[in-house]
């Protein structure tokens, strides 16, 4: 555990374990981390005595063990050797690799042993310093009662198994919440070594895991990985919580009956909608899941959903989602009349209350259309919020009371409309309501550039799905760094979202923004509680 947070990696007092210890890397390495005040276990095949033994207090820091990466017996003895000198490893560095010996020979002149030697220590031999390394800590957690701090895996050099690395990855946060491992395969020594520095410290790189990192020049590199290469956020200092409002819109055929209704409608489009209930909303249920987030999101749900497809909204209630109101058959507001409106509310009231035992608080309106009135209502039944508007786009805001604004009426003077947007008398109400807004418009959302609906007159859906992932990587960022304590809303529909082609990026979108909750730098919300923190916020600052 470290016991000072001195340097801005944070590493201070920290055990790492490093094979190849005694290679021009291993060795600039080991030098690296002593540096940052850590304790290094330096495993070589052979004897050998650092120049850091010359000093006393690096010396004081450093194991030296023998022994080999390939032998199992061998490393898992080397391994509590080291935590018996210095207790639980907090960090591996697996750098023992062979790059030289299968580099002399074209592949058509390499001999069978010199490529048994290569991948015996490049890939058995990071597969057991990586075993033995987590066996390690699993046993030293169930010891403590807790999780080891800053547990992370960084490999080195250019035999590494991608395949290895992402499995790693999805499955390290079972054992530690907050473990990490990366890879490093740079041409230069220095910025290998500090780069290795830099992935070890979850302080400085707690959002970044499952990465490879390769030279730009490397032409192993696959298109993909240079993508997420090139997506890995630069090195940040600012601490800021960010609060991430998932919620999915369950539209199914609602969405085509309401809003989207247009009279070349055919069987095909209604189609859509059974697709998104049927098939979409499982997907979507058990990829959240997978993240453990699936009690961390808010479902809007149209009543025509809710009573058509009762055995998909139970998993969605089940999950322990919060659920939202959404219309009930995805009506746009200004399509209706005051009475309509509000028989709709109350029907739809009564539908979510009888889903979830409890009366909703929350409210999305479909295709964002609202007016003044639907803001009345939800202040006469005393909804908690409303998610359909953009005052601002990264923090909460009251909803706003505000004149109705009038359409120009070109047929006039201009004299007529050339005015500002009218101020509340004194006498009037405050001009903001109780009712909280947590931001959303389309650029926060997944159907409008990724689903294609053909009686749309700016519908796309042949988007990239990495364009979106990006530009939604660019927008969180930029938030990141420039707002306090904002809230990051992402928005889904299973018509969308469900789909084959769309579905792995949002599952990678949200394990990227999971990898920031290592950090505590990210929290996942439901949308009430999101609310339920700004107002208490809001509250105690007027007070002061």
């Amino acid at each position: 555990m470290a016991t000072s947070t001195s340097s801005f990696l944070g590493l201070d007092g920290l055990h790492v374990f490093v094979t190849g210890a005694a290679g021009g890397i291993g060795e600039r390495v080991v030098e690296e981390l002593l540096d940052q005040s850590c304790k290094v276990t330096a495993l070589e095949l052979h004897p050998y005595t650092p120049d850091s033994a010359t000093n006393s207090d690096k010396c004081s820091r450093l194991n030296v063990v023998t022994g080999t990466v390939t032998d199992e017996q061998s490393i898992q003895s080397s391994i509590s050797q080291a935590t018996n000198r210095f207790g639980p490893i907090n960090i591996l560095i697996a750098n023992a690799g062979i790059t030289a010996e299968n580099n002399d020979h074209p592949i058509w002149d390499m001999s069978l042993d010199v490529w048994e030697k290569t991948y015996q220590v490049n890939a058995r031999g990071i597969f057991l310093a990586i075993k033995h390394f987590l066996c390690a800590a699993k046993t030293a957690q169930q010891s403590l009662g807790r999780e080891l701090d800053n547990l992370a895996i960084v490999v080195t050099g250019t035999g590494i198994s991608n395949g290895l690395i992402r499995r790693v990855n999805n499955e390290i946060s079972q054992l530690n919440s907050k473990a990490r491992i990366n890879a490093v395969a740079l041409d230069d020594p220095e910025t290998i070594t500090r780069t290795t520095a830099f992935l070890s410290s979850h302080r400085a790189a707690g959002h970044i895991s499952g990465q490879y990192l390769t030279s730009t020049e490397d032409l192993t590199t696959t298109p993909q990985e240079t993508e997420t290469h090139l997506s890995i956020p630069p090195t940040l200092t600012k601490r800021n919580k960010i609060r991430i409002a998932i919620s999915i819109d369950l539209d199914a055929v609602s969405g085509w009956l309401g809003t989207g209704y247009h009279p070349d409608n055919v069987l095909a489009d209604y189609s859509a909608g059974f697709f998104a209930a049927k098939v979409g909303v499982p997907r979507l249920v058990r990829m959240l899941r997978k993240l453990n987030l699936a009690d961390r999101c808010t479902w809007f749900i149209p009543g025509h959903s809710a009573e058509s497809f009762p055995e998909q909204i139970n998993e969605v209630v089940k999950s322990g989602a919060e659920i939202g109101l959404h219309g009930y058959a995805h009506e746009g507001a200004y399509q209706l009349t005051p009475e309509q409106e509000r028989d709709i509310l109350v029907k739809c009231i009564d539908i979510a209350t009888k889903l979830t035992g409890k009366k909703p608080v929350g409210y999305r309106a479909p295709l964002y259309q609202l007016r003044e009135s639907t803001l009345d209502l939800l202040e006469e039944y005393n909804f908690e919020y409303d998610a359909s508007l953009t005052d601002h786009d990264s923090q909460p805001f009251f909803a706003p009371r505000r004149p109705p604004l009038k359409p120009i009426d070109y047929s006039l003077p201009a004299s007529s409309w050339m005015h500002p947007v009218p101020a509340p008398s004194p006498s009037e109400k405050p001009d903001r309501r109780p009712l909280v807004c947590i931001p959303c418009n389309y650029y926060m959302e997944d159907m409008t550039p990724m689903q294609f609906l053909p009686h749309v007159h700016n519908s796309q859906g042949y988007t990239d799905t990495r364009l979106i992932e990006n530009m939604w990587k660019d927008r969180f960022l930029w938030i990141r760094e420039n707002e306090e304590e904002p809230v990051f809303p992402v928005l889904m529909h299973p018509d969308t979202s469900g789909m084959a082609h769309v579905i792995g990026m949002m599952e990678r979108f949200l394990g990227w923004l999971r990898g920031w909750e290592r950090t505590g730098e990210v929290e996942f919300c439901q949308s009430g509680e999101v609310v339920r923190w700004w107002r208490e916020k809001e509250l105690s600052t007027s007070k002061t």
